[in-house]
């Protein structure tokens, strides 16, 4: 059983990248043969081979605005050479325009996989937009044989907007839970964030809800680690507040030891458009962690479900609430509270849980396959 995924992640460098090698190690457990084709970055190679998948090389330019174009040009012309050898093809929307010619002359199945629409406000967030509405276009012209999204938010969405491509595979952010420890709650009170910090993540509210707690004398010490375009206005914040300790970005090894070491996570991302349609990973991460956590009342996080180790806060509210669920957690038994997100990621959360539809489905796509050759 030989899948090909061809992905626009940086596998090297991207967070998100997390989500290609997760899932190709879980469908190599359930005997899929996996070869990623992605750009040719430094290390994306040595990082695919470590999982024990196959790895092709394409170019994406590093410069704003055209990685697009040169990733699907590449595409377009590397695919060609090997895609004969595949039972089955999973397509990132980057991909879609590049790639669909190609494997509708092979005649290979194929799923053009959204795991998330642009999410900037940038003129390269609308050209990037223009390129996601093209990609879903030709997808549905193309006739993929399905669609594999992050969520049923964003199922409904694409319903809405007459571009879903039937049959809709489900696929939520998961995690790898054998790669977390569990923190040990031990010491001063560590409140820890980590994932994209930009301002369209209103990543700086962090800071706002920590100066409160520090003027109410709380004892305690946040950290922030990720990469993203409010890094800098943070590492300059961390200069000016003795309990602010900015880390910027984390090998992806070194994420499971950094939520080690806290007591409780915090999350104050808005309410709009694109975030309703989210699929909650880092959630997820901070269970494996046995975190507790505080988080915004929007679409993905209510996906979640009721939790003792979830506390929900209206995103409007003012920060001061932020800061007295912080009090009231601290308060508590954090000890059983985190055993208690462990044990829900264990059961829920693991990607052998959250793959088992996308599995089904290409078993059905490869039987198709085979009928017809």
């Amino acid at each position: 059983m030989k899948l090909l995924w061809v992905t626009a992640k940086r596998l090297a460098s991207d967070l998100a990248s997390t989500t290609q090698l997760s899932v190709s190690n879980t469908l190599s457990e359930r005997g899929w043969e996996v070869t990623i084709m992605a750009p040719n970055d430094s290390n994306a190679k040595e990082i695919v081979d470590n999982n024990g998948h196959n790895f092709i090389g394409v170019k994406r330019s590093q410069k704003a605005g055209l990685g697009w174009l040169t990733f699907g040009k590449s595409v377009k012309q590397k695919l060609p050479q090997v895609i004969d050898q595949f039972d089955v093809v999973l397509v990132d929307w980057q991909a879609v325009a590049g790639a669909s010619k190609t494997l509708n002359n092979h005649k290979i199945p194929w799923l053009v996989v959204d795991r998330s629409p642009p999410v900037f406000n940038s003129i390269i967030g609308k050209l990037q937009w223009l390129e996601y509405l093209r990609a879903w276009r030709i997808a549905k012209k193309k006739k993929a044989s399905g669609s594999v999204l992050k969520s049923q938010a964003l199922a409904d969405f694409h319903r809405t907007k007459y571009r879903a491509i039937n049959p809709i595979t489900i696929m939520e952010a998961g995690v790898d839970v054998s790669k977390f420890t569990p923190t040990n709650f031990s010491g001063t009170t560590v409140i820890v964030h980590h994932g994209q910090l930009d301002q369209e993540r209103d990543i700086l509210k962090l800071v706002s809800i920590g100066e409160i707690l520090y003027s109410r004398k709380i004892d305690f010490i946040m950290k922030i680690a990720g990469r993203g375009n409010k890094l800098s206005s943070l590492q300059k914040l961390s200069y000016l507040h003795d309990w602010l300790d900015v880390l910027g970005p984390l090998p992806q090894k070194e994420i499971p030891k950094f939520l080690a070491s806290g007591h409780l996570a915090i999350f104050p991302l808005p309410d709009n458009n694109i975030w309703r349609l989210a699929s909650p990973l880092k959630v997820r991460e901070w269970a494996a962690a046995g975190l507790p956590m505080i988080l915004s009342d929007i679409t993905p996080h209510q996906s979640i479900g009721e939790r003792n180790w979830i506390n929900l806060v209206p995103p409007n509210y003012p920060l001061d609430k932020w800061a007295d669920q912080v009090e009231s957690f601290i308060s508590q038994d954090l000890h059983s509270i985190g055993a208690q997100a462990r044990k829900d990621a264990e059961l829920e959360f693991d990607w052998k849980k959250t793959t088992e539809q996308l599995h089904i489905q290409l078993m059905k796509l490869k039987g198709l396959r085979n009928d017809k050759t």
